[in-house]
């Protein structure tokens, strides 16, 4: 009975920590949004055979506007994996409450049938 209730705040909290860890590791990665200019610097010998610097104007326009549009699909795409994980962990978190407000001391009295 004991080891189970130290069980449960334990893990409750590995589970906030990876989602904590998850979190950051992913903030660190969306900034594409907000300097397009300078991923695409970055991406651009990816995507085309030369520097950023050699490229048009237009292509230089298409591979920001691309890259922007993928880390703005990324964070909608975290932004709902970390909404379902929240609800999962207020999920387990009530039903992990429940089973606690279950369980009964061994010395309270048992309760008699009425019927």
């Amino acid at each position: 009975m004991i080891a189970a209730t130290i069980a449960i705040p334990r893990v409750a909290a590995v589970l906030f920590a990876a989602t904590g860890v998850a979190l950051l590791l992913l903030s660190l990665q969306g900034c594409t949004a907000m300097a397009p200019q300078y991923a695409a610097q970055q991406y651009a010998p990816s995507y085309y055979e030369g520097s950023y610097n050699t490229l048009t104007p237009q292509q230089k326009f298409q591979l920001e506007d691309h890259l922007s549009n993928q880390s703005n699909e990324a964070w909608r795409t975290t932004a709902q994996v970390m909404s379902g994980a929240g609800h999962l962990l207020g999920g387990t978190g009530t039903l992990l409450g429940a089973i606690h407000a279950m369980e009964r001391p061994a010395h309270a009295p048992k309760h008699r049938n009425l019927l």
